[in-house]
């Protein structure tokens, strides 16, 4: 609210006597500048009117163009383009029924509904985009998955599916879902695979898949487009690399049978702290670079080398300390 020097003041007094009385002054010494009136004229509502099938932007160049002084601003222009079009996007006072009519109407024409199959405790509505799909499906080898959360006044999810083709993002299929506890376990990843399954038809030359840490999309993307390389994108693996640093914990017990299991280039006899250069492993050479793992330092892909010196004592049943032993291991760890 924008204030002036006007030397005004209001007094309210209230007396003991007289607790029902209320006697109220006011001065106002300079007025204020005249108010202007900011309402949008007639003129211009029928200039909105007229173009209601354009973006808000281009009906505010067109005012902007034609009265450069204007008061008025983008907001107001907004708002009451809002206001003409939300018959053609509202068809339904439930905002969940209202967004499946307004797919149903777009079906086929601009969009493609996709099909799911129900499941008991979740509801979902997901869709692509048809000219998209059908322009550059063949030729899209990357995609990759997102999701909102708590976005909405219904308590949705978004899921947005997002692919590359000639060096651009394309947005290729999105997903709204809500559940509740009655679902069954891993619906939301059959759910998830559903929708994948048919991306995949109009996809097929996807190789690489990306995502966050979310274990439902992780999943799907698994069952669903088996021969592409699945990862984590490089701003998620940093964050959560950053985390796990942070942690002020010791790490989980190192098992070296699980981490075979798991990997088999892992030699199932060796532990952190145990290899020493006496079991006959070798330091890594230095690279041109002055890295003695060859790897660059700011990348997370591949292999690290972190040095440990440990100094034990060793002593007897009946003895002191008998020696000390300094000695360098050499550590090697995967980031997968």
């Amino acid at each position: 609210m924008t204030r002036y020097d006007c030397e005004g003041w209001l007094r309210v007094t209230v007396s003991d006597d007289m607790p029902d009385t209320v006697r109220v002054r006011i001065r106002h010494h300079s007025a204020h500048g005249k108010y202007t009136d900011i309402a949008i004229p007639d003129n211009i509502k029928e200039l909105i009117s007229q173009m209601s099938n354009s973006v808000p932007s281009q009906i505010w160049d067109r005012i902007l163009q034609e009265n450069p002084d204007t008061e008025l601003t983008r907001k107001q222009i907004y708002a009451h383009w809002t206001h003409i079009n939300k018959n053609k996007w509202r068809l339904h006072e439930n905002q969940v029924e209202s967004a499946h009519a307004v797919m149903k109407k777009f079906d086929g024409k601009d969009i493609e509904i996709i099909p799911v199959k129900e499941e008991k405790g979740i509801a979902v509505m997901a869709f692509g985009l048809k000219e998209i799909l059908e322009n550059y499906g063949h030729s899209i080898a990357e995609v990759a998955m997102d999701s909102t959360w708590k976005t909405n006044a219904v308590g949705h999810e978004l899921y947005a599916a997002v692919g590359e083709a000639n060096g651009r993002a394309l947005p290729l299929a999105f997903v709204f879902t809500t559940s509740t506890g009655e679902a069954a376990p891993n619906a939301k990843d059959r759910m998830l695979g559903d929708v994948l399954e048919w991306l995949a038809k109009r996809c097929p030359n996807i190789i690489f898949t990306l995502s966050d840490k979310d274990q439902s999309e992780i999943n799907a993307f698994r069952a669903k487009i088996r021969n592409a390389k699945h990862q984590l994108c490089y701003w998620h693996a940093i964050k959560y690399l950053e985390e796990r640093l942070a942690e002020d914990k010791a790490p989980a017990k190192y098992d070296c049978r699980r981490a075979h299991n798991l990997f088999k280039f892992i030699d199932p006899t060796w532990a952190p702290g145990v290899t020493t250069k006496k079991d006959h492993v070798k330091e890594p050479e230095a690279s041109a670079g002055g890295s003695k793992t060859g790897v660059n330092d700011k990348s997370m892909v591949g292999a690290g080398v972190m040095k440990e010196r440990q100094t034990n004592a060793v002593a007897g049943p009946e003895e002191t300390a008998v020696s000390v032993e300094e000695r360098e291991a050499t550590i090697f760890y995967s980031l997968q």
